[in-house]
């Protein structure tokens, strides 16, 4: 499907040479937006300046994180005018927080802008970079609604204050736009309950939820946190799909946020107890911080209601799959891809430019002289030799990618990343966002891992 860079004079993009953000079909894909250079309070106008207190070391920093909050949401807001929707459109919205503790004061800021929130996640990260390093970075996917189209006017299925599931903070828990349903990331606290408890061990799921346990302390106080949460969390979810006419079978997309990437075989054994036959596309990173009060996991799904009559298929990985999701899953027009690690076709991690093929190698091996890690360059070309695999055995060229994601370790790989890039696809650029993590992927031995979404 043809893609259309969106132009917008006031927003200055923080990836050039990407857009700012791409229109593909009735989606709006927004890249990863920053602020400018800010002097705090003082460069807010009056309704940004709520949370002053008038003293210069008590607003030295959450006037940076103010101001920082500010300048992306406007910029959002220029963004979605200048691609004909607007804030009550937007689907999903990821917000990354270089200090989770300053929270509420994004959360402030995000509550002038959105009255009713998008469903969105709120993630720690090791840094916001893009023009320079920030505290606040968002991304954001949108609706662009028309006649006889797919999607439609945004509806919330949860909003912020549900009973059964109060949000736990600014954001609706699931929106639904025609077939597609959209959902918050989701934690493991139950949030209707007095002083909204943490699940944290097998004691606090039902029986049903504690078929790892094996009654032994050691064991089950190592996997028992993560097991626990998991199963809570796809829980809570199956039980909101299930008042709203879905189950678990709709499901397309996970996206996966842990925070202690030792915990990935034990969720991956979870996963594959609630997806033990339809499995939708799944990306799994490890994140600084994920939800707060000691949560280990953040879940995060987009659901297609198979009543739609509209097509879903899995198409599989050219070699092993290196966990258990197709390579891409479509769902209607839209093509979701699992994250892209730097995997050869037996599911091993590349070390270095000897495990490439011919053009791989040649490729680069140049490149090796300024990567920060060893093999950092080899898994940027496996992950994008995934990519156009998977796309292809979609039917699909990277040409209809309409947004990628990458995660990295470190702001100096994204060198080495971009230069990979070139070597796979130049220019009809999709949205694009890069985020600094602890673990980019599934296990610490991934040094790079690409998200990605296609349309045809």
């Amino acid at each position: 499907m043809k893609k259309t860079p969106v132009i917008c004079e006031d927003v200055t993009p923080a990836f050039p040479p990407y857009p700012l953000a791409v229109r593909s079909g009735e989606l709006l894909f927004v890249s990863g937006l920053r602020p400018a250079d800010s002097a705090g309070f003082a460069d807010l106008p009056e309704a940004g300046r709520e949370q002053m207190q008038g003293y210069p070391l008590a607003d030295l920093t959450e006037g940076r994180v103010v101001a920082d909050s500010w300048a992306v949401h406007d910029s959002l807001e220029k963004i979605l005018v200048a691609a004909g929707t607007h804030r009550d459109q937007v689907l999903r919205q990821h917000i990354w927080q270089r200090d989770k503790r300053y929270f509420p004061s994004y959360e402030q800021v995000r509550v002038h802008w959105q009255p009713t929130p998008a469903p969105s996640s709120g993630l720690g990260v090791t840094d916001v970079i893009g023009r320079g390093r920030h505290w606040i970075g968002v991304d954001a996917i949108a609706a662009c609604t028309q006649a006889g189209g797919v999607f439609g006017e945004r509806q919330v299925l949860t909003d912020v204050y549900n009973p059964d599931l109060p949000a736990a903070s600014h954001y609706c828990q699931a929106i639904r736009s025609g077939p597609f349903a959209f959902f918050a990331g989701h934690i493991p606290i139950k949030t209707a309950e007095p002083g909204k408890p943490l699940v944290n061990s097998y004691d606090d799921v039902p029986e049903e939820g504690r078929f790892l346990s094996t009654g032994r302390s050691h064991p089950d106080s190592r996997h028992g946190p993560i097991a626990s949460q998991t199963w809570y969390v796809y829980n809570e979810l199956r039980r909101t799909l299930a008042g709203h006419g879905m189950d678990m079978e709709d499901v397309v997309n996970v996206s996966i946020f842990l925070g202690d990437l030792r915990d990935f075989s034990t969720f991956h054994r979870v996963h594959t107890h609630f997806f033990a036959e339809v499995q939708p596309s799944l990306c799994v990173v490890g994140f600084d911080e994920v939800g707060h009060r000691g949560t280990r996991i953040e879940i995060e799904i987009t659901a297609m209601d198979r009543k739609s009559g509209l097509v879903r298929r899995s198409f599989p990985w050219q070699g092993a799959a290196p966990f258990a999701a197709p390579a891409v899953t479509q769902a209607g027009p839209v093509c979701y891809f699992s994250g892209m690690v730097g995997v050869d076709e037996k599911g091993v991690l590349a070390r270095s430019a000897d495990a490439l093929p011919d053009t791989g190698r040649r490729a680069v091996s140049p490149m090796e002289e300024i990567e920060r890690w060893p093999g950092l360059a080899a898994q940027c070309w496996m992950a994008w030799e995934q990519l156009r695999a998977g796309a292809a055995g979609a039917g699909m060229e990277l040409a209809d990618i309409a947004m990628t994601r990458v995660y990295l370790s470190d702001p100096e790989d994204l060198a080495v990343y971009e230069a990979v890039r070139e070597t796979f696809i130049e220019d009809n650029l999709p949205a694009f966002e890069c985020v600094i993590v602890h673990g980019p992927g599934p296990v610490a031995e991934a040094l790079v891992q690409i998200d990605a979404i296609g349309t045809k």
